[in-house]
């Protein structure tokens, strides 16, 4: 399982209290569960071979029945970024002679797509491999919605931490006065277990994968200090 991680910038409420005040820290927490609704898509197309312009050929053939395949896809041009091509050449060594002789080429192009739609993640990945794709990563989920979760996750971790601060006030036969300080932590998310993808020829069929993206979990946490007022 992968994760990947979300960081905000720590903020504080300060509150100036007399050396007389009592007062309680205590930690807040929040978790949400969130299905993904969209994903970022890494594939391309590698060769190898001694033919350069064929290849070549190929791999812009390649790329670009890809690209008419997000048009048709409604996929915004935006959304997809391809690579350059990479060329590197290929060596073997004789182990009697210790000479390096050239074996031909490797011809790679990478291409990544921002897929607003979670919905279109199965299709367009058994359909780039009809196009000629034969490197496809496994997708990292996401949502559309990261801004408005947070602020959830803020809002639930504080109510969290008030909760925690009157239990312990309610044995004292005091209660919760105003928040003297706030701080919290980044927001961490986990990202739902991602396909196992493996490098394809051209023959392979990913037409079985599972789509099936489960959940990201989102947690937050809090440090609040409160007056106690007896």
């Amino acid at each position: 399982m992968k994760k990947f991680i979300l960081i905000l910038c720590l903020f504080t409420i300060t509150t100036n209290i007399s050396a007389q005040s009592s007062t309680v820290t205590v930690e807040g927490k929040a978790e949400l569960s969130v299905t993904p609704d969209q994903a970022i898509l890494n594939l391309g197309v590698e060769m190898e071979g001694r033919d350069l312009s064929a290849m070549t050929k190929r791999v812009a053939e390649a790329t670009n029945a890809f690209l008419i395949l997000t048009d048709d896809m409604n996929i915004k041009r935006n959304d997809v970024m391809t690579s350059g091509v990479n060329i590197n050449p290929k060596y073997r060594y004789e182990n009697k002679t210790g000479r390096r002789i050239f074996d031909g080429y490797s011809i790679s192009r990478s291409i990544q797509v921002d897929i607003k739609n979670i919905n279109q993640l199965g299709s367009i990945i058994e359909r780039s491999v009809e196009q000629g794709i034969n490197n496809i990563s496994a997708p990292i989920f996401r949502v559309s919605q990261e801004d408005q979760i947070i602020q959830s996750l803020h809002s639930l971790a504080v109510k969290d931490a008030l909760k925690r601060a009157g239990a312990l006030a309610d044995p004292l036969n005091a209660t919760v006065g105003k928040a003297l300080k706030i701080d919290a932590s980044s927001v961490q998310s986990i990202a739902p277990p991602m396909m196992e993808m493996r490098a394809l020829d051209m023959s392979s069929s990913v037409a079985e994968q599972s789509y099936s993206v489960g959940q990201i979990k989102f947690n937050q946490s809090v440090l609040a200090t409160f007056e106690i007022e007896n």
